[in-house]
């Protein structure tokens, strides 16, 4: 599936709109294919100007288990209000630009999205709530 498809497929599941996004926690392999697949799929769902991190620069890529250790990562970031930095994070290496945090950010965060890319255009897509958790 589309990872464009899946988001919106996550959005209207969770019967939310791109702008009750708080933030996004993007596959973010840092390859040129995976991040511009992703960059084009936020843009098109009009939230490039919501922030987004990868925590693959922490640990690396788990393979199979890097959407599981990115949710449970993203809800406790949902419960201590924070958006954790994308480590190694320098200059955007997208065609669409996107918000990349590179610093750690501290809000009221209520909704995140959270993406997950495999081989072979197996793509995945959900809106996480707190309260919901």
């Amino acid at each position: 599936m589309e990872l464009g498809l899946a988001v919106r497929q996550a959005l209207q599941e969770a019967q939310k709109s791109s702008a009750e996004i708080d933030f996004i926690s993007a596959h973010g392999t840092a390859t040129l294919y995976n991040d511009d697949m992703e960059a084009k799929a936020i843009t098109l769902a009009d939230m490039q100007s919501i922030p987004v991190n990868s925590l693959k620069g922490y640990y690396g890529h788990t393979l199979g288990a890097a959407g599981l250790i990115e949710s449970i990562i993203s809800i406790q970031s949902l419960k201590e209000n924070l958006v954790l930095p994308t480590l190694g994070f320098s200059e955007p290496g997208t065609a669409k630009p996107i918000n990349v945090f590179s610093k750690q950010q501290t809000g009221n965060y209520k909704k995140i999205l959270k993406t997950a890319s495999g081989f072979g255009g197996c793509n995945a897509a959900m809106v996480i709530t707190r309260g919901e958790i």
